[in-house]
C-alpha cells in the first residue's frame, strides 16, 4: 500500500518532491515529516576553498573530460578543455590557467610533445600534470624530465582525489614547494 498522498488528490509522482515516495515508500510521508527536499543549490556549485583557480585540462575524451569539469567546477576552480594539442597551446599562449592536466594520447600530437612545446614557447608556463592511461616507467620518466609535476594514471585516481590536490601542485607552480618525486 502506498502511502497517503500530501496534495490531498491523485499521486503526483513526476514532481521531484513528491517522487520521494516511489523511492522510499515507508519515509517519504512519515507522519510529522513532510516530503524530503530535494532541491539543488546554485551557491554550492561556486563555493569552496579553491574557487578563482583556472584548470586548463587537454584531453579528446568527451566523457572523460565532462566527468572531471563536473567535479573541478563543483569543487569551485575554472575549467576550460582543449581536445587538441594545437588548440591547448593556443590557449595556453592567450589564456592564463593555473595548472594544465595533460593527456598523452591526443589526436594531432602526443602529449609529450605538447609538453615539449610549451617549454620552447612559454618557458614560465603553468605547472603540468600527466594524466594518462599509461604507466610504464619510461613514460613517468619521460614526463617528469620534461618538466610534469606529477605523472598520474587514469584507472588509479578519482575526479575527486585530483580535486583535492590541484591548489598544491598551483602553489608549487608558484614557487611554493618542490614538485613530488
Amino acid at each position: 500500500m502506498r502511502p497517503a498522498d500530501p496534495t490531498g488528490g491523485t499521486e503526483h509522482y513526476d514532481h521531484p518532491r513528491l517522487a520521494t515516495g516511489i523511492w522510499f515508500p515507508d519515509a517519504a510521508w512519515t507522519p510529522g515529516y513532510g516530503p524530503v527536499d530535494l532541491t539543488v543549490h546554485g551557491w554550492r556549485l561556486l563555493a569552496g576553498p579553491a574557487s578563482g583557480i583556472h584548470v586548463l585540462m587537454i584531453e579528446d575524451d568527451a566523457a572523460i573530460a565532462e566527468m572531471y569539469r563536473v567535479q573541478f567546477e563543483h569543487d569551485g576552480f575554472r575549467v576550460s578543455i582543449a581536445t587538441t594539442g594545437e588548440v591547448a597551446v593556443a590557449t595556453l599562449t592567450d589564456g592564463d590557467p593555473d595548472l594544465v592536466l595533460l593527456d598523452l594520447l591526443l589526436p594531432d600530437r602526443s602529449g609529450f610533445e605538447v609538453l615539449d612545446s610549451l617549454n620552447e614557447r612559454l618557458p614560465t608556463h603553468p605547472p603540468v600534470v600527466i594524466l594518462s592511461n599509461y604507466g610504464e616507467p619510461s613514460m613517468i620518466d619521460r614526463g617528469r624530465s620534461l618538466g610534469a609535476v606529477e605523472y598520474l594514471v587514469k584507472s588509479r585516481v578519482t575526479p575527486a582525489e585530483i580535486s583535492r590536490r590541484i591548489p598544491t601542485w598551483v602553489e608549487q607552480g608558484r614557487g611554493g614547494g618542490k614538485p613530488e618525486s
